[in-house]
C-alpha cells in the first residue's frame, strides 16, 4: 500500500470519527417512519440523539440498513444484467442459424439448376447418339468403308460424345449426391432455427422479467436509501448529499481493500485484475439502460470540482473511460463480467452509489470517481496506470 494511500484512508477515518462523535444536534421533527419493515425508524433516529453512545449505535444500525437496500438491489439488477446477456446470445446464435439455413437453401437452388442444366445436356447427347442410328461408329464400319478419312471422322466424333456423355453423367450423379447432402443439411439447418427461435423467445422473456424485478428492487431501495441518508444527515448534521458522498467513499474504500487481497491472490497464482477491462471486446446489452455517452461525459465534469480536480483531470477521464466503454452505461465485457462506463468488476459494486446502476450512467459516474479517486488519487493516474498494463486496466 502506497503512503499516499495511507494518507487517504487516515483521512476517511478521521473524518468518520469526526462526523460520529459530533455533538448534540438539533432535534428533527418526526416524519413518519417511510422505511421499509426492519430499518430505523424516526423516532429511533431521534431517540437516539440523546447520548453519544446511542448516536454511534444508531449510526452502526444506519450504515447496516443502508447496505442491506443495496444489497438486495444489487443482486437483482445483477441477475437482469446476465439475462441480457443471455438474451442477447440467444438472438445471435439464432441469427447465425438463420444465415446459415439462408446460405444452405442458396447452394441447393444453384445445385438444382446445374442438375437441370446437365440433364438437358445429357438429353441432347442421347439424341444425337441415337439419331437414326447413324450417330455412332463402329469397327465393322471401318472395314466396309470407302472413305476410311470419312469413317474416322466419324469415330473420332462419336469419342468426343462418349466423353462428354461421361463427364455430363458423372456431374449429374455428383450434383444428385450434392443436392440430396444439401437437403439434408437444410432440413437440420431449419430445425435448429425453429429450435433457437423458441430459446430466443423464451430468453426475451425471461430478460424482460428479469427487469421487471430489478425495476422493482430498485425502487423498493432507492426510497429505502433516500430515508437512510435523510436519517444519517439528521443523526450527524450534516446533509443527505453529504452522507451520501461520504457513505459512498467508505464503501469504496473498503471494496478496495478487499479487491487488493483478491489481487495479491491472483498475482501469487500468475495473473490479475483491476477494476475494469479495457472496453476494445465489449458488448452493448441495452435491456432499458441510459445510454448517453455525452450527457455522462458532461455530468462528470460537473462532478470533478468536488474532488479537487481539473479541467487536465477530465482529459485523462475522457480518454481512460473512452478506452475502458467509450462512456456507455450498458458495456459489458462477456469474458470478465466487468459493466458499464466505468467497468467495474464485479458490476454490482456500483450499488454503494445507487440502487440504479444498472441502467443510471451518473451513478456509474459516482462509482466509478470514487473507485479512481480511493485507488489512484486522480484519473490523470489511473489513465497513466491504463496505458502501462497490457491488456489495459486500472
Amino acid at each position: 500500500m502506497t503512503a499516499l494511500r495511507r494518507s487517504r484512508r487516515a483521512a476517511v477515518a478521521t473524518l468518520a470519527a469526526a462526523l460520529v462523535l459530533a455533538g448534540a444536534l438539533p432535534a428533527v421533527a418526526n416524519t413518519g417512519d417511510g422505511t421499509a419493515d426492519g430499518y430505523p425508524t424516526w423516532d429511533e433516529v431521534n431517540a437516539a440523539r440523546a447520548s453519544q453512545s446511542a448516536k454511534q449505535a444508531e449510526y452502526a444500525k444506519l450504515q447496516q440498513a443502508l447496505q442491506r437496500a443495496q444489497s438486495g438491489a444489487a443482486t437483482t439488477s445483477a441477475k437482469a444484467v446476465a439475462a441480457f446477456r443471455t438474451a442477447q446470445r440467444a438472438d445471435q446464435d439464432l441469427a447465425d442459424a438463420t444465415a446459415r439455413e439462408k446460405q444452405l437453401q442458396s447452394r441447393l437452388e444453384a445445385d438444382r439448376t446445374r442438375l437441370q442444366s446437365d440433364s438437358e445436356s445429357l438429353g441432347r447427347v442421347v439424341s444425337w447418339m441415337y439419331r437414326d442410328g447413324t450417330g455412332l461408329a463402329s469397327t465393322s464400319q471401318l472395314i466396309t468403308a470407302k472413305d476410311p478419312a470419312e469413317f474416322m471422322s466419324k469415330l473420332d466424333t462419336a469419342q468426343q460424345v462418349a466423353g462428354t456423355w461421361n463427364t455430363l453423367s458423372e456431374r449429374a450423379a455428383a450434383a444428385v449426391n450434392t443436392e440430396q447432402n444439401l437437403k439434408d443439411q437444410a432440413t437440420s439447418a431449419k430445425k435448429e432455427r425453429a429450435r433457437l427461435a423458441a430459446e430466443a423467445d423464451r430468453a426475451s422473456t425471461a430478460a424482460s422479467a428479469a427487469q421487471q424485478r430489478a425495476d422493482a428492487a430498485v425502487d423498493t431501495a432507492s426510497r429505502s436509501s433516500s430515508t437512510v441518508y435523510a436519517q444519517l444527515a439528521s443523526l450527524r448534521g450534516t446533509t443527505a448529499k453529504v452522507e451520501e458522498r461520504y457513505q459512498l467513499g467508505l464503501q469504496v474504500a473498503e471494496q478496495q481493500r478487499e479487491e487488493e487481497a483478491r489481487r495479491q491472490q491472483q498475482e501469487q497464482n500468475g495473473g490479475g485484475n483491476g477494476g475494469g477491462n479495457g472496453g476494445g471486446g465489449n458488448v452493448n446489452i441495452g435491456g432499458g439502460v441510459t445510454v448517453d455517452p455525452a450527457g455522462a461525459q458532461a455530468y462528470a465534469r460537473s462532478v470533478l470540482p468536488s474532488y479537487g480536480w481539473g479541467g487536465e483531470q477530465f482529459s485523462c477521464l475522457v480518454s481512460l473511460w473512452n478506452g475502458e466503454s467509450d462512456w456507455r452505461a450498458d458495456a459489458l465485457n462477456p469474458s470478465s463480467g466487468a459493466y458499464g462506463i466505468p467497468q467495474a468488476l464485479p458490476a454490482e459494486k456500483m450499488a454503494a452509489a445507487g440502487a440504479d446502476w444498472r441502467t443510471n450512467g451518473a451513478t456509474q459516474v459516482n462509482w466509478g470517481l470514487a473507485y479512481i479517486s480511493a485507488s489512484y488519487g486522480s484519473p490523470c493516474n489511473a489513465w497513466n496506470t491504463w496505458q502501462s498494463r497490457s491488456p489495459h486496466w486500472y
